[in-house]
């Protein structure tokens, strides 16, 4: 039975112990039955799926002030911090490596209102760090149905996502979400609670699929967010489910996408895990798209002038984007498996890098933009790294010859796209040529 404030008043003296008298004054200044705070602060969480940034810590520092606060600590990648407490206010919601006193990115005027569940979302290369945020606080769907919202936590771009019967076709429907840039959420869909086939493919293309997953089932009320994740080549995406306050489940893609790319002047077949890339193809020839297979060791099957060459398996790691270069040397042909980073440039800007399979005598190149060298001493059978350029401006690209500075290939007025992906290719033996691709 429950002493209220009016009894404990009217009792004698004596019985009014120091515990209760502490108890009397504080309800005096105003107290409840339920005498729970749980509803007087915001509790947040950070989602790590940054690749290039493999431990976070996230900080909060309230509006109009200068005094960052630590709430979660070394996050890795790929994981989720529990909740910490966060009293209600506004606040601007800061991401730090772990340890490093710099912030990398800052989302302002955050409200954190009391009860609110936020799981705050960190993504991105190095460079972009992007930061979004989920909310945890969505009703429950009814019965026999579940709430489904998907992040664009990658960067490949503008993305179509399909949630099927195993069987359809992505010809027969249309997506359940359209054109979902990168850094962007949809809206939440209300969906039968069954087992579905996920497919993502590029925005409007269908037989560019970047995901195929099946088995994902949304149960009865269930409320479920989507993350599409960034793969090292940064083209196909990865995928992280999170049911409402709950814990990860993590689905890598397994996929690998190769072309093939061809220096020496004789003819090449190439295939690589069953799947054809070259036929007949000479110097300068780059395949016109990448064809998936699935990643591990994978067998090459490789003919130059119809003569085969033989080739070790060459290992694959899921999701990344892959050229192999056939090139030759005195030692005879050469097959290079070269990774190729299609991940996005920063806003408004091209990246253009050199791949080098000059053939024969093997010399190292060098490339100039509008002059300035930004790749040098490239050797055969090697690439450079990107460089980034603006994407308004006409460049004049010139190769030449690392050691005696001939120059072997010239390209003027070239326009490069924006967010566009770029290799030149130096191919043949004598006279060289030089092939610009348009990788994405």
């Amino acid at each position: 039975m429950r002493t209220t404030v009016h009894q404990a008043l009217s009792q004698p003296s004596a019985w009014i112990r120091p515990a209760v008298l502490a108890f009397v004054l504080i309800c005096l200044g105003g107290c409840s039955d339920d005498d729970d705070d749980r509803d007087r602060y915001a509790e947040i969480r950070l989602l790590n799926v940054s690749p290039d940034y493999r431990s976070l810590d996230l900080y909060v520092t309230a509006e109009g002030g200068n005094n960052d606060v630590m709430k979660v600590q070394d996050v890795a990648f790929e994981t989720v911090s529990p909740y910490r407490k966060a009293d209600s206010y506004v606040y601007d919601v800061k991401l730090k490596r772990n340890g490093v006193n710099g912030t990398l990115r800052t989302l302002g005027g955050e409200k954190q209102a009391d009860g609110a569940h936020l799981t705050y979302i960190a993504f991105g290369s190095t460079g972009n760090l992007g930061i979004m945020k989920l909310n945890d606080d969505q009703t429950a769907a009814n019965d026999n149905r579940a709430k489904l919202q998907v992040f664009n936590a990658a960067d490949a771009g503008p993305l179509d996502i399909y949630l099927t019967d195993e069987s359809v076709s992505l010809d027969d429907g249309e997506p359940l979400f359209g054109a979902l840039a990168s850094g962007a959420s949809t809206g939440i869909a209300f969906l039968d609670s069954r087992t579905y086939r996920l497919r993502v493919v590029g925005t409007n293309d269908t037989s560019d699929l970047r995901l195929d997953l099946s088995g994902v089932t949304l149960a009865s009320r269930q409320v479920m967010s989507l993350v599409l994740t960034a793969t090292p080549g940064g083209v196909l995406v990865g995928a992280v489910f999170i049911p409402q306050r709950g814990e990860l489940a993590i689905k890598h893609n397994t996929k690998a996408r190769v072309r093939g790319a061809v220096g020496v002047d004789s003819g090449v077949n190439a295939s690589i895990g069953g799947v054809t890339l070259l036929t007949g193809a000479g110097a300068g020839v780059i395949s016109s798209r990448y064809s998936q297979i699935e990643a591990g060791s994978v067998a090459v099957d490789l003919k130059v002038g119809g003569v085969a060459v033989p080739v070790a398996n060459q290992q694959l790691a899921a999701g990344g984007d892959y050229t192999l270069l056939v090139w030759s040397n005195a030692q005879g042909q050469q097959l290079a498996v070269i990774g190729d980073d299609n991940r996005l440039p920063s806003a408004g800007k091209a990246k253009l890098r050199v791949m080098n399979g000059r053939s024969g005598d093997a010399r190292s190149v060098t490339m100039a933009v509008d002059f300035s060298p930004i790749a040098e001493g490239i050797a055969a059978g090697q690439i450079s790294g990107y460089t980034e350029f603006g994407s308004t401006a006409e460049y004049q690209l010139d190769l030449s010859d690392t050691e005696t500075a001939t120059t072997l290939v010239t390209k003027t007025s070239v326009a490069l796209a924006n967010g566009g992906v770029y290799t030149l290719l130096a191919s043949g033996s004598g006279t060289v040529s030089g092939t610009l691709r348009k990788d994405r």
